[in-house]
């Protein structure tokens, strides 16, 4: 029995150790601080297999990685956990979003992609990652020598993925690999007998477009229209290139909680916002019990409620 209880000890502490190397960015200052020395970043990194790998091997430089399960970074966060690495970093999140606003410019010197999702069906193509626009927002978080490779095994995506950079007349290197047999995807293609591709991208001096404003936006109201605020709950927006979604109003006593979706370009947040009484006032704020980037979809939702629910 006490080995037993020793054993869940262990299991809940080296998850609750996990959160030290897992950011949850909403929370943090962006762009990060970078430090002096070298920087890699692998976008959807899975179980971390490459990633820790790497930082294991190189424990000056330093490491980061970007993904979108939740349950994969926490996978990588125990590796890291049975490595020690210090030189390593884990964002919570959709790389698309997450990579230009985090990164200052000329601040890395490696990006990597290994075997990402290709998404082939033609009506899943907007939901591929390296698109022009993306290229277009990314390539300047490099430094003037950085290097962004992607390995796939998926010819039509490789394809893809080559006129995008011909477009942009973006300098870069492809060939024609075995796949990688030191990721778990690598592993498999290659007992199947399937090669992989590669392209090697270099830095272009393109301007990065940042959505996000660490500010809290609020908004103060002498007195507000109940009738109003019923109206717009279930209404939609559509100003200054953003959409926002009211999804529902609950009632509480001088407080109201409005559900909320906002949309910057593909960018896609659920959120609630407060509405309550302060003394002689009321006051329109974010819930900040959840997590929200503070995106120009979101303070327009602020604003929103600013202009259509007052008394006057």
């Amino acid at each position: 029995m006490d080995s037993m209880q020793n054993y869940t000890n262990f299991k809940v502490s080296k998850s609750t150790r996990s959160l030290k190397y897992i950011s949850f960015a909403e929370f943090i200052e962006m762009p990060i601080k970078i430090e002096e020395g070298r920087h890699i970043l692998e976008i959807g990194f899975g179980n971390g297999e490459m990633l820790t790998r790497m930082a294991r091997s190189r424990r000056l430089d330093h490491f980061w990685g970007i993904e979108n399960s939740e349950i994969s970074c926490i996978k990588a966060a125990k590796r890291a956990i049975d490595f020690d690495l210090q030189n390593l970093k884990i964002f919570h999140g959709d790389a698309k979003f997450l990579l230009p606003e985090l990164f200052p410019d000329h601040s890395l010197d490696l990006i990597l992609s290994f075997y990402p999702l290709p998404w082939p069906k033609h009506s899943q193509e907007g939901k591929r990652l390296f698109s022009k626009s993306f290229f277009k927002n990314v390539l300047g978080l490099l430094k003037e020598d950085g290097k962004f490779v992607i390995v796939t095994d998926d010819r039509d995506y490789f394809e893809w993925i080559s006129q995008n950079l011909k477009a942009l007349e973006v300098p870069f290197f492809e060939r024609q690999i075995k796949s990688l047999k030191a990721t778990k995807y690598g592993r498999k293609w290659n007992e199947f007998g399937r090669d992989s591709w590669s392209l090697v991208i270099k830095s272009m001096n393109f301007n990065t477009k940042r959505m996000v404003d660490g500010k809290m936006p609020h908004v103060h109201l002498k007195q507000i229209d109940l009738s109003k605020l019923e109206k717009i709950s279930n209404e939609k927006f559509s100003e200054d290139g953003v959409v926002v979604q009211f999804r529902g109003l609950f009632k509480g006593n001088d407080e109201y909680l409005l559900k909320a979706v906002g949309v910057d370009q593909e960018f896609v947040q659920t959120y609630y916002i407060i509405i309550k009484r302060s003394q002689d006032e009321w006051l329109a704020r974010l819930d900040e019990g959840i997590r929200v980037f503070k995106t120009p979809a979101v303070k327009k939702s602020i604003d929103i409620i600013g202009r259509y629910i007052t008394g006057d």
